[in-house]
């Protein structure tokens, strides 16, 4: 209970200087909060106002948008990683879907899990209908098992929409496909419907997969070949199949899998495992094809983003477009560089140690640390 109540006080001390209200959502027993579900705090909450999403082993269930909100929750990985939050638990949620009236809002620092287990309906773990909607430090995993003749999106994107950011995330889709009676399903990381405008995709780690031999899987998938497109594409880490049209690839890293070369696409400074990325032409420039990726990071094979700090002697130390580093921990160019466990930029907590010497006095020792 402690943690989580300096989490609370930490959350509320940033707050103080802002005029929105902050509401506190936790689902434990005896905390006294605002909101104990996401949607609860949602319809709750008004317009510009900030939810914190406390660390809880429970699921805080769906949430529908509506208005302009900042949900923050705890970050993700704190086992795995050091100097993250004292607190071990994760801010989970389940869907998310951004409506009109929503624009403007930002959710980051959450863990956002589900799919569907044997049925054939779609899901769409985070659904954006509305413009201006930022999804930022999150670990967003779709998993779906033995499932067929529907698709299955981490993120997807509706619509010809402007102004989306989606960085700093840790993405994953898995589908465990066993099933011959139907046609075989298929799962996203980051699908498009429409022609984005001045939409982001940096510094995320996305991976999608398949756990048995059947269904299909894809890291970015656009649907519209439309020379109108502003779709930027930079300091990525992909796995598998990406599908792009009219877009901008820079400072990426390609693990395994395809790259259409779609029609109108750039790429410049990317590494590939393969011959993915072109290396000839006008609009292909400086990319690294056939690179080994165990001489590229720490751990490729770790699927934990700790795994990811570039290795001493990597070809993608000082590869980037403007001379810093391709991959996802790099600023090259004005990039967001991935912050370990998804850790909000608030102060977080890592480490108490309370030690009682007598009836009236508790020493406290608390270690903390900015996370801009």
């Amino acid at each position: 209970m402690k943690q989580i109540v300096i989490f609370s006080i930490v959350a509320f001390l940033l707050a103080m200087n802002v005029n929105a209200k902050v509401w506190r959502v936790n689902n434990r027993p005896n905390m006294d909060p605002d909101f104990t579900t996401l949607q609860a705090a949602i319809d709750g909450a008004a317009s510009g106002d900030t939810l914190y999403i406390e660390p809880s082993p429970t699921s805080y269930g769906n949430g529908a948008f509506a208005k302009k909100l900042t949900v923050i929750g705890a970050g993700y990985w704190h086992a795995e990683n050091d100097t993250t939050q004292f607190y071990r638990e994760e801010s989970e949620v389940a869907i998310l879907t951004f409506n009109a009236g929503s624009k403007g809002s930002s959710v980051s620092g959450l863990y956002v899990y589900g799919g569907n287990f044997a049925s054939q309906q779609n899901w769409k773990l985070i659904a954006i209908n509305t413009d201006s909607i930022t999804i930022q430090r999150n670990k967003i995993y779709g998993y779906a098992y033995d499932a067929s003749t529907y698709s299955g999106f981490s993120i997807f994107i509706n619509g010809n929409l402007s102004g989306i950011v989606i960085q700093q995330n840790w993405i994953e889709s898995n589908i465990k496909d066993v099933s011959s009676t139907w046609s075989d399903g298929a799962v996203y990381g980051i699908y498009l419907t429409g022609v984005p405008s001045n939409t982001v995709l940096r510094n995320n780690l996305i991976r999608s997969y398949k756990s048995d031999t059947r269904g299909s899987y894809y890291s970015i998938y656009c649907t519209q070949n439309n020379p109108s497109a502003e779709l930027f594409l930079t300091n990525n880490v992909f796995w598998v199949t990406i599908t792009t049209y009219y877009s901008i690839h820079t400072n990426n890293i390609l693990l395994d899998g395809t790259y259409n070369n779609g029609e109108g696409d750039q790429t410049q400074n990317n590494l590939c495992n393969a011959t993915q990325y072109p290396i000839s032409g006008q609009f292909h420039l400086n990319n690294q094809q056939n690179i080994a990726m165990n001489t590229v990071f720490v751990n490729s094979t770790k699927y934990i983003d700790n795994g990811y700090f570039l290795k001493e002697g990597s070809p993608a130390i000082g590869a980037g477009i403007y001379g810093g580093d391709c991959g996802v921990f790099s600023d090259d160019g004005g990039a967001t560089p991935y912050v370990l466990s998804g850790i909000p930029a608030i102060p977080a907590i890592f480490d108490v140690a309370v030690k009682p010497m007598g009836v009236s006095t508790i020493p406290v020792s608390i270690k903390a640390k900015s996370n801009n």
